[in-house]
């Protein structure tokens, strides 16, 4: 049975090539913009989007039709033709030079597979099936889309900017563990931003404060948050 090896690509500032100028090579060619990858696009005619990105400068357009060699110098290329013959030549080119290509609706000849995907700001969620149901993987999307909102964005960045601020001031690894454990309750996620930064700022100092790490006790979480907020001095807090 073919599997696939989940990755998360850098592609800042690669070249990428996408053949074709429709609907689906619209969508692959928001994605890879998104991606702050530099597009080329090769296709005699295009949707306006795609024109307007080549007005704005994001993309470059070369109004031709493929011509064999053209993918050549591409780190990825996606062909979205609606034209089989053009697809496999792009494949035929591209797997000769043992580059990277995904052929739309056509998983057999796919050395990658663009999962359906879920953003937040960082957090990423990728689902795929292997090309088996497309629509298998936008059900589950959409589902995923409904559980996880765009209060995400910002917890992300919080967690991110708090654990910048652990691994500097907290050097004991078992204190830092509980302090990571901890912010991970649901209590900062639906927190208020200023709110949150209190709390963990409380959370740090007492860490900080106790003899050994906070392994956890009896008291729910909900009641020692509770506590820290009645008990905290706003003055002494920071970010």
């Amino acid at each position: 049975m073919q599997t696939h090896f989940p990755i998360v690509l850098d592609l800042t500032g690669k070249p990428c090539l996408v053949v074709g100028g429709g609907e689906v090579a619209t969508r692959k060619i928001e994605a890879l913009l998104h991606a702050a990858a530099a597009v080329t696009v090769i296709a005699p005619l295009a949707t306006e989007e795609i024109a307007a990105w080549a007005g704005a400068g994001k993309l470059t357009w070369r109004r031709e039709p493929y011509t064999p060699r053209a993918a050549a110098g591409y780190d990825l290329v996606i062909a979205a033709t609606d034209q089989a013959e053009v697809n496999l030549a792009v494949w035929r080119d591209v797997k000769e030079a043992g580059g990277w290509i995904n052929i739309v609706d056509r998983p057999d000849l796919c050395n990658f597979i663009v999962p359906s995907v879920v953003q937040r700001g960082k957090l990423l969620i990728a689902i795929s099936t292997s090309g088996a149901s497309p629509g298998l993987a936008r059900k589950i999307r959409q589902r995923i889309e409904r559980e996880i909102g765009s209060e995400y964005e910002s917890y992300v960045d919080f967690l991110a900017a708090i654990r910048k601020q652990v691994m500097r001031d907290v050097t004991d690894p078992a204190k830092r563990k509980a302090i990571f454990r901890e912010l991970l309750h649901d209590a900062y996620l639906t927190a208020g931003e200023e709110e949150r930064y209190q709390m963990a700022a409380v959370l740090i100092q007492q860490q900080q404060r106790a003899a050994g790490p906070q392994g956890g006790n009896d008291e729910t979480l909900e009641s020692r948050h509770a506590q820290e907020h009645a008990c905290a001095d706003t003055n002494q807090l920071g970010d």
